[in-house]
């Protein structure tokens, strides 16, 4: 691979999207393993005197990690626009193993007291650190790699790298509930999922070791040294409606895939390796269907499956979930899930590219970090926590569905803003993109 002129082959091409895929894979695969087992987590380091207190501090902890997300879309999206998309990726993916070795290797609350549970959350808050800048690094090197008219094809597959570390997640929650004694997976078999996940960073480091930077970051003959100045001097309308249309991303992501187990269980009482089988019908969908959205996108435009996704997300989850409700049993609670699962994705294939298509290469990382890590802060970290909480409070099992629905409405009403008060325009490849963005890569 040459450095000016990107990929050549099919295999260039291939190292390219691995190299991506891999960082976004470790993150969300850490932070769905906490999810998956957040009611063991609770039992091992948050003992309280009574279960809904302590799986409520759990899940507390799993949303504090995304308080370090702003930080580190700032801090590591500036340096990935000002040092390289490569060098970025690089310090991300060390960082996000330092956050899980911490967890893997804490010991419990009935050996140290309060020094392990404080353990547990530096952990979380240096994971939350280092996806705050993973997800907009990884889309723009990707993107910056692509050809122009398969920019779609080639950024969809940060999607599927989520719907890989959902699959892990789930396959590793169901082998421990298959293979070990409840009391052993408290005791120490919780750690075993965090421990596989320490074993991927050599080899994304090596993936990553292997890729050339990105030629339009190379070929750049203007930077900036204040990437997050520009970005909200010249962006600042675009990035908030931006975060309300990705709403639905975190709010989905987080309900239907890291949640679901725990709701499952809890309130569905379905047994626990029915509840992951659930989370692994949603990554099945999410690891095959975003490439076939992506290559539809350039074809006819982000904005029309961006559309689609969030209308059949918003009119199908409370049937669905009230089918679940209704009748708790195992067909019904797989079924309903890979349907959403479908909806969501057709929202989410096209979200990558449509994101990074908003900005210019000098406050590209920038722009999509503070959307992605805004946007999941809000929206997507405490909502496991909020929905427990709701749960508890008012014995309503819609709770989740309800959460979800208000997302995708706020979604829509956000991508309103791109279609109508500012219109769009669509260049030859078929990629729609606001007259605003337009405008404001010409003035950057």
């Amino acid at each position: 691979m040459n450095n000016t002129t990107g990929p050549k082959t099919k295999s260039d091409f291939a190292k390219v999207i691995a190299a991506a895929m891999v960082g976004n894979a470790l993150e969300f695969y850490d932070l769905f393993i906490y999810g998956f087992l957040a009611i063991v987590i609770a039992k091992m380091f948050f003992p309280a005197g009574s279960e809904i207190v302590s799986l409520l501090i759990t899940v507390a902890t799993f949303g504090a990690s995304y308080i370090m997300r702003p930080l580190g879309a700032v801090v590591l999206g500036g340096y990935s626009d000002s040092r390289g998309r490569k060098a970025g990726m690089m310090l991300t993916i060390w960082t996000m193993g330092i956050g899980t070795a911490l967890i893997a290797l804490a010991p419990g609350y009935a050996a140290v007291g309060l020094l392990g549970p404080l353990i547990v959350v530096a952990g979380k808050l240096m994971q939350g650190f280092s996806a705050g800048g993973e997800f907009g690094t990884s889309v723009s090197f990707v993107i910056e790699h692509a050809p122009h008219n398969r920019k779609g094809f080639f950024a969809s597959f940060q999607v599927v790298g989520i719907g890989l570390a959902t699959a892990m997640a789930a396959f590793a929650g169901v082998l421990l509930n298959r293979n070990l004694p409840q009391q052993d997976i408290i005791e120490w078999g919780w750690r075993l999922p965090f421990i596989v996940g320490l074993l991927i960073i050599p080899f994304g480091y090596m993936l990553r070791s292997q890729v050339d930077e990105t030629p339009e970051f190379v070929s750049a003959t203007t930077s900036t040294t204040s990437p997050i100045r520009v970005a909200l001097t010249s962006a600042k309308t675009k990035i908030a409606f931006a975060i309300g249309v990705y709403s639905l991303a975190a709010s989905t992501n987080y309900l239907l895939a890291v949640y679901i187990p725990t709701y499952a269980q809890r309130e569905l009482k379905l047994d626990a390796t029915v509840a992951f089988w659930g989370a692994f019908a949603f990554a099945i969908v999410q690891i095959f269907l975003p490439p076939m959205i992506g290559a539809l996108s350039d074809r006819y435009g982000r904005l029309r499956f961006i559309t689609a996704g969030i209308v059949l997300v918003a009119l199908g989850t409370y049937p669905a979930s009230g089918w679940m409700i209704n009748r708790p049993e195992p067909a019904v609670y797989l079924t309903c899930i890979t349907i959403l699962a479908v909806f969501v994705i057709i929202f989410q294939g096209a979200m990558p590219a449509f994101l990074s298509e908003l900005f210019a290469g000098q406050i590209r990382t920038t722009g999509l970090a503070l959307i992605h890590n805004l946007n999941f802060t809000l929206f997507g970290g405490m909502a496991p926590f909020i929905c427990t909480l709701l749960i508890q409070e008012t014995g309503s099992k819609f709770v989740p569905a309800h959460y979800v629905i208000v997302t995708a409405l706020m979604a829509l009403g956000s991508l309103l803003y791109f279609r109508v008060k500012t219109g769009t325009t669509t260049h030859s490849a078929g990629i729609e993109v606001p007259t605003s963005a337009i405008r404001d890569l010409r003035a950057i």
